[in-house]
Order: structure tokens, then sequence, then C-alpha cells
């Protein structure tokens, strides 16, 4: 972090705001409460988790695209380690796009900081990313021009660990991930404030549960009714007395003394629809992140065969759309405007996210192989061996010929005009 110290102010400035932390500790008010506690949901926390690992595991790699070789991929190994091994001295990259992730869909807005070489032969280029505390980000619009640019975005960072230092930004050295619910493009909104009421009444659901379950209050209970007044340790020895003879399993029987009358309550959620309602509203949590019921353990609808098509759906539903954003705002930010105008892109590989048995991935390679698809480089590469020699080669059965050469009759050596 040592670029952002060189922009440190030299007046000790204690910047606060109504979410800012600090200020809310002088309050009195828990922070943890506050901003965090919605993750003690289930429900919500599983849809988080599903959806952080979904993007931490994908790998972003390099492309250029040219009219004539089509999409090709850029091996790339100073940016490549940056995106794909260790964005920063402090974190692995699985960890880093996972917290990024975490804060877009929590927060509703995730920043990263760009750190570019200073000096060197390297200088311009990306040299680290770091993640910015979200209540510690404030974004201005220079709607006056102050400084140089009408209406030009500008990310304001309150350093709390240091004395609340403050940096400002432009919109170039910051990526801004949000959620695609946004009214002006450039803050979204967080799930959680969406979904307050269903998040509230999973969590009260849960509440109700375990003070039941604390309290014993499951299962059936037996009510004495009796007209006399019983003195405390009357009232000890009758109940004593009574839940003996009902654990007892040598009799069917339980004595009562003259004048009172045993009855069961019976205490079951499924009288009161809990269960109906608590997974409706767990259904409606998870539909508001675009996932299917079986992501939050609900295989009532699902089976084997529609397996790979809710993977599919999430794909096409849920995380294309993410995907989508996390690749036009990498592109335009991390690489240089040569880069962008040569058709360089940055893009996460989905490979990981169809993982075939490996019946039916050898199937797959097969059939590319002998198609002319992929090359047997390409297709020992899927499995994990090493390249050959002489592999790198397209192949394709030879009774297949081109409509052109149907049209001239070269494969039987002759010179038919085209349509005879």
């Amino acid at each position: 972090m040592g670029v952002l110290k060189n922009r440190m102010k030299k007046e000790d400035i204690k910047n606060y705001s109504l979410a800012d932390k600090n200020l809310l500790s002088l309050l009195g008010l828990d922070v943890n409460e506050l901003s965090q506690s919605n993750l003690g949901e289930v429900v919500f926390f599983t849809c988080l988790t599903f959806l952080s690992n979904a993007v931490g595991k994908l790998p972003i790699y390099q492309y250029s695209y040219d009219a004539l070789k089509g999409k090709e991929r850029i091996m790339d190994n100073g940016l490549s380690n940056i995106l794909n091994l260790e964005p920063n001295p402090y974190m692995s990259a699985s960890s880093f796009w996972s917290a990024v992730e975490l804060n877009r869909n929590f927060y509703g807005n995730s920043y990263v900081y760009i750190s570019t070489a200073k000096t060197g032969k390297n200088k311009g280029q990306v040299d680290s990313l770091w993640i910015l505390d979200h209540d510690d980000v404030r974004v201005w619009r220079d709607n006056a021009g102050i400084f140089g640019t009408t209406n030009a975005i500008w990310y304001v960072w309150y350093d709390r660990n240091n004395f609340g230092k403050q940096y400002i930004f432009s919109s170039s050295e910051i990526l801004h991930y949000k959620t695609s619910v946004t009214y002006d493009g450039i803050i979204g909104m967080a799930i959680k404030d969406v979904l307050k009421m269903q998040i509230d009444t999973q969590k009260y659901g849960q509440s109700y549960i375990n003070t039941l379950y604390k309290s014993n209050m499951f299962g059936d209970k037996v009510i004495l009714q009796y007209t006399a007044d019983l003195d405390p340790n009357a009232k000890d020895t009758l109940i004593r007395e009574t839940e003996r003879y009902c654990n007892s399993n040598s009799t069917r029987f339980l004595p009562l003394p003259l004048g009172i009358n045993a009855t069961t309550l019976s205490m079951k959620l499924s009288d009161a629809e809990f269960s109906v309602i608590n997974n409706t509203n767990a259904l409606r949590i998870a539909g508001a992140f675009q996932l299917s019921p079986n992501v939050i353990n609900d295989y009532s609808k699902s089976s084997y065969a529609n397996s790979v098509s809710q993977q599919t759906d999430f794909y096409v539903n849920c995380l294309m759309p993410i995907l989508k954003m996390y690749q036009q705002e990498n592109t335009r930010k991390v690489l240089s405007n040569d880069d962008k105008l040569a058709g360089k892109y940055l893009e996460h590989s989905i490979k990981d996210l169809f993982k075939l048995d490996p019946t039916a991935q050898m199937d797959f390679l097969q059939k590319g192989v002998n198609n002319g698809m992929i090359k047997l480089n390409e297709a020992r590469e899927e499995l994990g061996y090493s390249y050959v020699d002489g592999a790198d080669v397209l192949l394709m059965n030879g009774n297949l010929i081109t409509l052109d050469a149907v049209k001239t009759g070269a494969n039987y050596g002759g010179t038919m005009k085209g349509g005879e």
C-alpha cells in the first residue's frame, strides 16, 4: 500500500459520515450488529457463499479477437499472476475474488484499487490490486468541474486505520463492481436492502425454533388440572412423579390423585403452517439472487436428470450477467487503451462450471478431435496430459469433402463445371 501513502495529505483530518464505523462506535452502537447481522440468516448466507465460491474459482484470462483468427488466448504471465495467483502480498486470487463478490452482493458495491508501477520498465502497468472497505469509500460526482472535468466520478477513501486520512482516486484507478439493481448506473443496491422483510422473517423463524428447543417445547406435553391450591413442594412432587410414570417403559398407566385430570398438549409447527411460510421466504431469498431451489438444499422438485439443466440455468440466468459485468469493468480499467484498440479483453473461463464425468468427457473430446474441431494436443491438455510432438494438428474423416470440391468434381479427378 506504499502508493497510497504517497497520496497522504499533510493535515490530520478525521472524517466521519453517518455510515462510518468509527462514528457508530462513538455513538455506542454495535457496528457488527448493524452491518453484518444479516449473515446470521442461513438461506441468505448460503446464497452469498454460493455466488462467492462460483466467481472465486473461475480463472481470468486475456484474449484477443481478430476478424481472421477469431478468439485467441494471450499468455501474459505478469497480469495473469496478479489476476489468478496473487493480487497482492496478503491474499490469494481465490480469496480475493470471493471477497470481492461477497462485498458486491452484501453491500451492493465492491471497490478495488488498481496499483500501478511508478518507475522502472513496467511503469504504468498493474502491479497489485487492493480491496477497499465499502464503509470507507464515498463516490463523488464533480458536477461543477472543480477537478478539471465536468461530471467526472471520483472515489474518496477514508483510511480509518491511519487517523482518518483521506485519499481521492479517479474512476480509472478504482474497479467498481456493482449489482444489476441500480437507478443511476453508478451505485448498486444491496440485495439485503431489497429483501429486508424476508430476511428478518427468516431470522425470527430461526429464533423461534431455537427458543422452542431450549425450552423443550417440541412434542407432546401433559397438562395437569386441579382445583385445590398446592404449595410449591407439592407441585414439584406431583410433576416429578408424573414425569417418572410417563417416562417409564414398564407401564402404560398413569396414576393420578383424586381431583387431578391429565390432558395432552401437542406442539406441531405444521398446524401453524410454519414450514410452508418458512420455505416460501427461503425461495424468495434465493429467487432474488436468481438461484434455483437446489442451491438452498430444496430438492423437492429436483432429480438427477435435470441436474445438468439446472447448472446451465444457473450460468445463463444468474452467472452470465455477473461475469459480463466483471469482463467489461476489468477490460476497460485494467488493460491499456492500446490493448483495447488491438481487440484484447479480459474474460472468466467457464470450463470449470461444466465438468463432465470421465466417460462423457472422453466421448466429447473424441468427437471434437475426429471432426477437426480441436487438436490432439488440446484434447490431451483437457485431460491433464502433456503435449506430444506431431499432435498439434487438426484431423478429419477423409470421406468428407468441401462443397467446392463437389461442384468441380475434384475428388474424382475431373474438371466438371459448376452445377453438372
